[in-house]
């Protein structure tokens, strides 16, 4: 009899298991696959132009209003944003030429351009980093990144999460990032990077709401974190979002 009720018990636990907890044995890159069929199911990232107004939270209490647009179809990007009392803009063009203004003027000293950000590196890293940031996990798929096949259920922000990791070529970037992503939905809720992972440093964001425009999921806000004492170091919140095809 005890054997009998040990069969039944032990088949109940198989039919009760949730499905998420199979799912660690697909492989990182059907993970992605998935994530990218939540957030983007049409496929249209790579050729949609994206305009943002994001409020950035500073830990002074402070905001700074930014304007980003991400025009993938032509390959250009552009961010404005107010701070002290100047209005700074780059740009970035198909070409890869780029064009940087204060106050929408071109700042012709070369020192004062340079200790400003006014330069061509600087409207290249903005664009990479906001570029990189709104299109997750879409930009998974760019060459040079390197998918873990090893998926893993952990933790993250007190949630039950399916953990990627990731990393690049040398000439792409040093670093090493974790995705992680809701085991129903393949949603990201959040990823971390470290720079040198046995010293856990680097940071970790989360991610919170969803902005629902022409098929594409985006989400919302950004909150950052330090990995090694989660303190927080600010907050970019939506304000407005356009997606035109």
């Amino acid at each position: 009899m005890k054997q009998i009720l040990l069969i039944v018990f032990t088949a109940l636990l198989w039919f009760k298991m949730p499905i998420r907890a199979q799912e660690v044995l697909i492989t990182g890159t059907e993970l992605l696959k998935r994530s990218i069929s939540f957030h983007d199911p049409n496929g249209q990232w790579a050729a949609i132009r994206l305009e943002l107004v994001l409020d950035q939270e500073m830990p002074d209490g402070s905001k700074r209003p930014s304007n980003v647009i991400i025009d993938n179809k032509r390959s250009e990007f552009e961010l404005s944003f107010v701070k002290n009392n100047h209005l700074f803009t780059w740009k970035v063009d198909g070409r890869d030429s780029t064009a940087s203004f204060m106050d929408y003027r071109v700042v012709t000293d070369s020192i004062a351009s340079d200790s400003l950000g006014l330069n061509p590196d600087r409207a290249r890293r903005w664009r990479n980093y906001y570029s990189y940031l709104y299109g997750l996990p879409m930009k998974l798929t760019d060459p040079g990144t390197k998918i873990d096949p090893q998926v893993q259920m952990t933790k993250f922000d007190n949630k039950d999460v399916l953990a990627l990791k990731v990393t690049y070529d040398a000439k792409v970037g040093k670093d090493t990032w974790y995705f992680y992503f809701n085991p129903d939905t393949y949603a990201m809720e959040g990823y971390r990077f470290f720079h040198d992972e046995a010293k856990n440093d680097g940071e970790y964001i989360l991610i919170s709401g969803l902005e629902i425009q022409n098929g594409l999921r985006i989400p919302k806000d950004r909150a950052w974190y330090t990995n090694d004492e989660s303190k927080w170091l600010g907050t970019d919140r939506f304000i407005e979002m356009k997606v035109i095809k």
